[in-house]
């Protein structure tokens, strides 16, 4: 198993809790925009929004007139302009610069630039004002129409779904998340250890580089100085001067950890997998939870079990008929016992109530059935051929389910 597939169940779990997060977050957004839309509805006034748009009609019919009166201004400017520039007096005709003719044209250019330049920033700034009050109209009826198009019944009616499934999802989201949290602080320990074991691992393949030159230096060496030296710089670095005793050392170690780490691997997977498993319904054999080794103890740790297990699915408990007798009482009394959360039955003899937790258990494959008994003459049925069989012990004043991670003083 390598290292990439002992955590996949984790990683699946992890990748479901966020896709729940993910779609809890889209449902509330959707929520919220719609919740919005609906009061932008009811707060909105189509006369108003109607009167707005006479308005902005109005305002861009007065700066269409306005600006096609500037452009007719600006054509008739920049034509004087130029009529201007030709009757100035040409560079190779410099004596007529100083008459009072071209003086007057030169006074009368500038006048016309500034008017020129007056009427261009009018124009730029009503054209700027027209294309604003157009995007403001076409917004206005944008709005209109999609009011006039808004269906407040079907919104009301989406946006009530839309909270209740979001309550759905939120509690999907807080199951997900704290079974995910139950399985991560189950297998921490052993990451941990895993996590530990793979980076003394990465050290001591190190240490083992570092003594292996060591050892091939000191059989290159040429002289005892020289072998005196490398046995120094080893003892510095392991504590011991001979390499060849740090390669032994440390390859006992390294295989070690490597026989190790494949059996933390498979735990962990194993953990995992249990993790994964669903289980709907839980069918107890009443009779076998009766017993310490051969001490009959009653319903003790059954009663004890059943409050631990604490109502996480459906719990049914199958006895045979000589529980009554055992405990002196009968069918009523021993459901009493157990509680109205549990469905509790009496079956007449022991073959009747292992065929009857076995039929029970073939109808779901999620159903699981906590017996220690093997079942092997029963080696047809689904329940035994698939191991959807839960064991149990009852030693030292404790019961114990490792497979539904329960043990509880009894």
């Amino acid at each position: 198993m390598t290292s990439i597939d002992f955590l996949g169940p984790l990683q699946q779990r992890r990748s479901r809790v966020s896709k729940i997060s993910d779609q809890l977050k889209a449902l509330q957004r959707a929520h919220h925009d719609l919740e919005h839309a609906i009061k932008s509805y009811r707060s909105f006034v189509p006369e108003l929004e109607k009167a707005k748009i006479e308005r902005l009609g109005d305002r861009v019919a007065d700066l269409t007139r306005k600006i096609a009166e500037q452009e007719t201004s600006r054509t008739y400017l920049e034509r004087r302009i130029q009529a201007t520039q030709s009757a100035k007096a040409k560079p190779l005709h410099f004596w007529k610069f100083f008459t009072a003719e071209q003086k007057q044209l030169r006074v009368e250019a500038d006048r016309l630039r500034r008017e020129l330049s007056a009427v261009k920033q009018h124009l730029a700034s009503d054209q700027e004002a027209l294309s604003k009050a157009r995007e403001e109209a076409n917004k206005a009826r944008k709005r209109l129409s999609e009011h006039e198009d808004f269906k407040l019944d079907d919104a009301e009616t989406r946006f009530s779904s839309l909270g209740l499934e979001i309550e759905r999802i939120k509690v999907d989201h807080v199951a997900a998340s704290e079974e995910l949290a139950r399985v991560e602080a189950k297998i921490r320990p052993h990451t941990l250890e895993h996590d530990r074991l793979k980076s003394e691992l990465a050290t001591l393949k190190s240490d083992m580089i570092t003594a292996n030159r060591f050892d091939h230096d000191l059989s290159a060496a040429s002289n005892s100085y020289e072998r005196a030296m490398i046995h120094q710089k080893c003892e510095a670095k392991f504590g011991t001067g001979r390499p060849q005793q740090v390669i032994s050392a440390h390859g006992r170690k390294i295989r070690s950890i490597e026989n190790n780490l494949p059996k933390l691997e498979r735990r962990i997977h194993e953990e995992l997998k249990k993790s994964e498993r669903k289980i709907e319904h839980l069918l107890i054999d009443g009779n076998n939870t009766c017993y310490d080794d051969n001490s009959f103890i009653g319903l003790r740790g059954l009663t004890a079990f059943l409050a631990a297990l604490d109502n996480r699915y459906k719990t049914t408990v199958v006895f045979d008929a000589s529980i009554r007798a055992m405990l002196s009482t009968d069918t009523q009394g021993i459901k009493r016992s157990l509680g109205s959360a549990v469905a509790t039955h009496v079956a007449p003899t022991k073959t009747a109530a292992d065929e009857y937790l076995l039929k029970l258990a073939d109808k779901n494959e999620n159903s699981f059935i906590l017996s220690n008994d093997r079942y092997t003459e029963y080696h047809d049925y689904d329940a035994v051929k698939t191991g959807r069989l839960f064991r149990f012990m009852i030693a030292d004043g404790k019961f114990m389910a490792t497979d539904l991670d329960i043990t509880v003083d009894i």
